[in-house]
């Protein structure tokens, strides 16, 4: 079945690709496809390509390459951490709207399950971070020494975050009674919600996804541009040399592992939230008063394809190994 797989996996790349290397990775295809995570191997590598080709770089062989594999998983893992903190901030917006932080305070499994997600969402952070930080810096330092074509990218994020803060700072100007605005309400009572204060929570969402989608990408275009295996830093008088992907790699696991905690606890912590409060789930307690259960769903469901892709971008990191140099 899998020597079937063959022509259909070759399809996958670009034409462009295919015009220039089927013949060879034909060959290559015969050494090395013999298991099912050899065909998820191959689909990663399609998408390797196709990003390439969107990110303007020249279509080669490195597609195929252990470095540019493992720079493709510590991507794929940033990309799903941001999707899985979007899908958080939806689940303490919602929480924090509706009776259920009262209820968690007061019982046991639900705090314990509460505790869970924020201990994983620290963990998660911090391994970011760590895993992050000599990638960030060796950027920044190819960024500033290439004519600066990357550092317009970079500063994406610091733009999307300033927007982000120029909003919530407007909303609270609203909400103080410094600005005005016609149909947005102050004080909201209950099983109500104007149409200002709907439009301004709207605003305020978007700027969020909006910024957090416009920064993933600017980052991925940068660090897809950046083929530095390893870098050298100074620290404490001594020089320290990184492999900067490698070392990003079982960060990546451990921001993979936090992830899935957190899924697990969130599925508990709903699951025991909403058996206590049946009209809670029944309700709406989703953003605009839109239906808890809409958005409750709609929460997991995107933690789940976040730590999912995750999870696919860490076997992929971890196969490279297996496949042979070009």
């Amino acid at each position: 079945m899998i020597r079937r797989l063959r022509p259909w996996l070759t399809r996958l790349y670009p034409r462009a690709w295919r015009i220039r290397y089927e013949d060879e990775f034909t060959a290559l295809l015969e050494q090395c496809l013999n298991s099912p995570l050899d065909v998820l191997d191959i689909l990663l590598g399609a998408i390797d390509a196709h990003l390439l080709l969107l990110s303007g770089e020249p279509l080669n062989w490195r597609v195929m390459n252990m470095l540019n594999k493992i720079r493709t998983a510590v991507l794929i893992v940033f990309a799903a951490y941001i999707g899985f903190v979007v899908a958080g901030f939806a689940l303490v917006g919602m929480a924090d709207d509706s009776p259920m932080i009262a209820l968690t305070k007061t019982n046991p499994s639900l705090t314990a399950a509460w505790v869970t997600i924020q201990t994983g969402a620290t963990i998660g952070l911090l391994a970011v971070v760590i895993g992050g930080l000599p990638l960030a810096i060796t950027v920044i330092r190819q960024a500033l020494s290439d004519a600066r074509r990357g550092l317009r990218l970079l500063l994406v994020p610091a733009f999307a975050l300033l927007a982000l803060v120029a909003y919530v700072m407007f909303v609270l100007a609203v909400g103080n009674g410094r600005i005005q605005l016609p149909g947005v309400e102050r004080v909201i009572q209950p099983g109500t919600f104007p149409p200002g204060n709907r439009l301004l929570m709207a605003g305020l969402m978007a700027t969020f996804v909006l910024g957090a989608i416009a920064s993933t990408l600017a980052v991925w275009k940068v660090i897809s541009r950046t083929d530095i295996e390893q870098e050298t830093f100074r620290a404490l008088k001594r020089s320290i040399t990184v492999i900067i992907y490698r070392f990003a790699y079982w960060p990546a696991v451990v921001t993979t592992l936090a992830m899935f905690v957190m899924l697990v606890a969130t599925v508990i912590w709903g699951t025991l939230a909403f058996a206590s409060l049946p009209g809670v789930f029944a309700g709406n307690f989703g953003p605009w008063g839109t239906s808890t259960q809409v958005w409750f769903v709609g929460i997991t469901l995107l933690m789940t394809l976040s730590t999912v892709a995750a999870f696919l971008g860490v076997i992929r990191a971890r196969s490279s190994q297996r496949l042979p140099p070009p």
